[in-house]
């Protein structure tokens, strides 16, 4: 059985399925340890299953996630950590809606975006980001801004609190290292 560090180990592996392929790594890959230092461990990282076990865990994992969490919270997660982008689109189109905000639609659905798909090469175009974009009633830059700390805060709330219960479902679960030792 796949174990997990932490909570944010196994939202990134359940919502980066699509590119786990079952390959093999190079030994030093095995055995990388991000660290301050970057140095080798020196025995291979080994949780005994194959990449097939694996990827079909973590399969599982996914979809208990899913079921189990509240839908504004998977919804959070899948927008914020997916690579998919037909699922960060349905979390968008979902969140979008149901974002507690002052603020009218139109500046939601584009702070909503910008807060799935930050600033980065091959994102948004640049001019999605400016905030005096994201309304056109000509509100203040200060009740702008306003407005997107709100959203963004609703929405960073919604991911904390879906960390908190995926650390015990997967205590529950026997996911998590030390439940597992």
């Amino acid at each position: 059985m796949t174990v997990y560090k932490d909570a944010g180990h196994c939202i990134s592996r359940v919502m980066s399925i699509e590119i786990h392929d079952g390959t093999a790594k190079p030994a030093w890959q095995n055995r990388y340890k991000a660290t301050v230092d970057d140095e080798l461990l020196t025995e291979r990282i080994n949780d005994g299953l194959s990449p097939e076990e694996r990827t079909t865990q973590d399969a599982m994992t996914r979809s208990m996630l899913k079921r189990m969490l509240p839908s504004a919270q998977w919804h959070a997660l899948a927008g914020k950590y997916s690579i998919n982008e037909a699922e960060v689109q349905e979390a968008a189109r979902y969140l979008t809606p149901r974002v507690v905000s002052p603020a009218h639609h139109l500046f939601k659905t584009k702070c909503v975006m910008a807060w799935m798909v930050p600033e980065r090469r091959r994102g948004l175009p640049a001019s999605f980001y400016l905030l005096h974009t994201w309304d056109a009633d000509g509100t203040p830059d200060r009740t702008l801004r306003r407005w997107r700390s709100v959203t963004m805060r609703w929405l960073d709330d919604r991911v904390n609190e879906a960390h908190v219960v995926v650390e015990g479902l997967l205590e529950e679960h026997g996911l998590l290292l030390q439940s597992a030792a």
